[in-house]
């Protein structure tokens, strides 16, 4: 969801950039990059390797986790756009009738503001980071999604633009458009790469390669 169908990385990185210096260390932009589509222990772990302020306990991580989710539901509030291509997607999606589910490593609790955009109506399910034993890179948010839609995993196609959210999609055994937020982003195995969601339909969706392909 984050930066594959709603331009909202720009504000994690607000909230991500305050946070990290008030651990004690601004975040990089290599670092960063290591949090994009990461779940909430993944990010923690990145972020306390890299400033040094111990995420040991759970009061700690609620602590934080709090701070953080507070500052990004804040900034959901103020700003957030469709990413290039992916409303048009979506409807054209919609209007040939086919089943679409929602699967991100967001927390439910930060879920209003980005629904409110997109329109949850346009999915028959909706699984967040929080919904699962284990989040992405695992796959079991896409065999969740699967299992909803009533599908086998090798019938989907993932969208993602994180090598964590690519990766996860792979596991599963759905074919996977990957378009990077950043062009730095690497490549994914079994992943089809993109530039943009601009010009994509379920034409060219239907035309990708299983996984490894």
């Amino acid at each position: 969801m984050d930066g594959t169908l709603i331009d909202s990385e720009k504000l994690w990185d607000i909230a991500v950039g305050e946070l990290s210096e008030a651990m004690g260390r601004r975040v990089d932009d290599e670092t960063r990059r290591r949090t994009l589509g990461a779940s909430t222990e993944t990010f923690f772990a990145v972020l306390s390797e890299y400033t040094g302020h111990a995420v040991d306990t759970a009061e700690e991580f609620e602590r934080l986790k709090a701070i953080l989710h507070t500052r990004v539901a804040e900034l959901f509030g103020t700003d957030l756009e469709w990413r290039p291509g992916a409303q048009q997607l979506l409807d054209g999606l919609a209007e040939r009738g086919v089943p679409l589910a929602l699967v991100t490593n967001t927390e439910s609790t930060l879920m209003a503001a980005p629904l409110d955009v997109i329109g949850k109506t346009r999915f028959s399910a909706v699984i967040t980071g929080d919904a699962v034993a284990n989040a992405k890179p695992a796959p079991d948010p896409y065999l969740a999604a699967a299992d909803a839609l009533a599908v086998a995993p090798g019938e989907a196609v993932a969208i993602e633009d994180s090598v964590t959210g690519a990766s996860a999609a792979v596991a599963a055994g759905c074919r996977v458009l990957y378009v990077p937020t950043e062009p730095e982003q690497p490549d994914v195995d079994g992943a089809t790469r993109g530039e943009s969601l601009v010009g994509v339909d379920l034409d060219v969706l239907a035309d990708l390669g299983g996984v490894g392909q």
